[in-house]
């Protein structure tokens, strides 16, 4: 069950990242400190991130062969750049609620979310996605 989310969580995740980086290039955030889409980002980003490490526990326990390109990329590369993306999100969005000028949160925000998308998107495992 709990993998089938952290499968299904991304499509979501993906949407609602790409319209908040999308408005946020255009100015379109009213007020960062109140915005729905910004905050359902951010909890859709922690959410994918506790799943994920609550997945790659057994993975740690079991001991891993690192020269194994597979097993590294699970148990390491995924998650640590997946650790950096949402904390780039999360770092963004508590910005932003501390400029008081528009025009500056937005860009605020479009730069780190959209970071934070580019590493998303390095270390997705699309095969298993689709």
């Amino acid at each position: 069950m709990m993998k089938m989310i952290h499968q299904l969580l991304p499509y979501a995740f993906y949407i609602i990242l790409i319209i908040v980086i999308v408005r946020a290039f255009f100015k379109k955030i009213n007020n960062p400190k109140k915005d729905k889409l910004v905050l359902i980002t951010l909890i859709l980003a922690h959410t994918q991130l506790v799943l994920g490490l609550i997945m790659l526990i057994p993975f740690l326990q079991a001991g891993i062969e690192m020269s194994n390109s597979a097993n590294r990329f699970i148990t390491v590369e995924h998650p640590v750049t997946m650790l950096i993306g949402v904390i780039l999100i999360t770092v963004g969005k508590l910005k932003a609620k501390k400029i008081e000028d528009i025009a500056k949160a937005n860009k605020t925000i479009f730069s780190y979310y959209f970071i934070a998308l580019v590493v998303f998107a390095l270390r997705t495992p699309w095969d298993k996605i689709f």
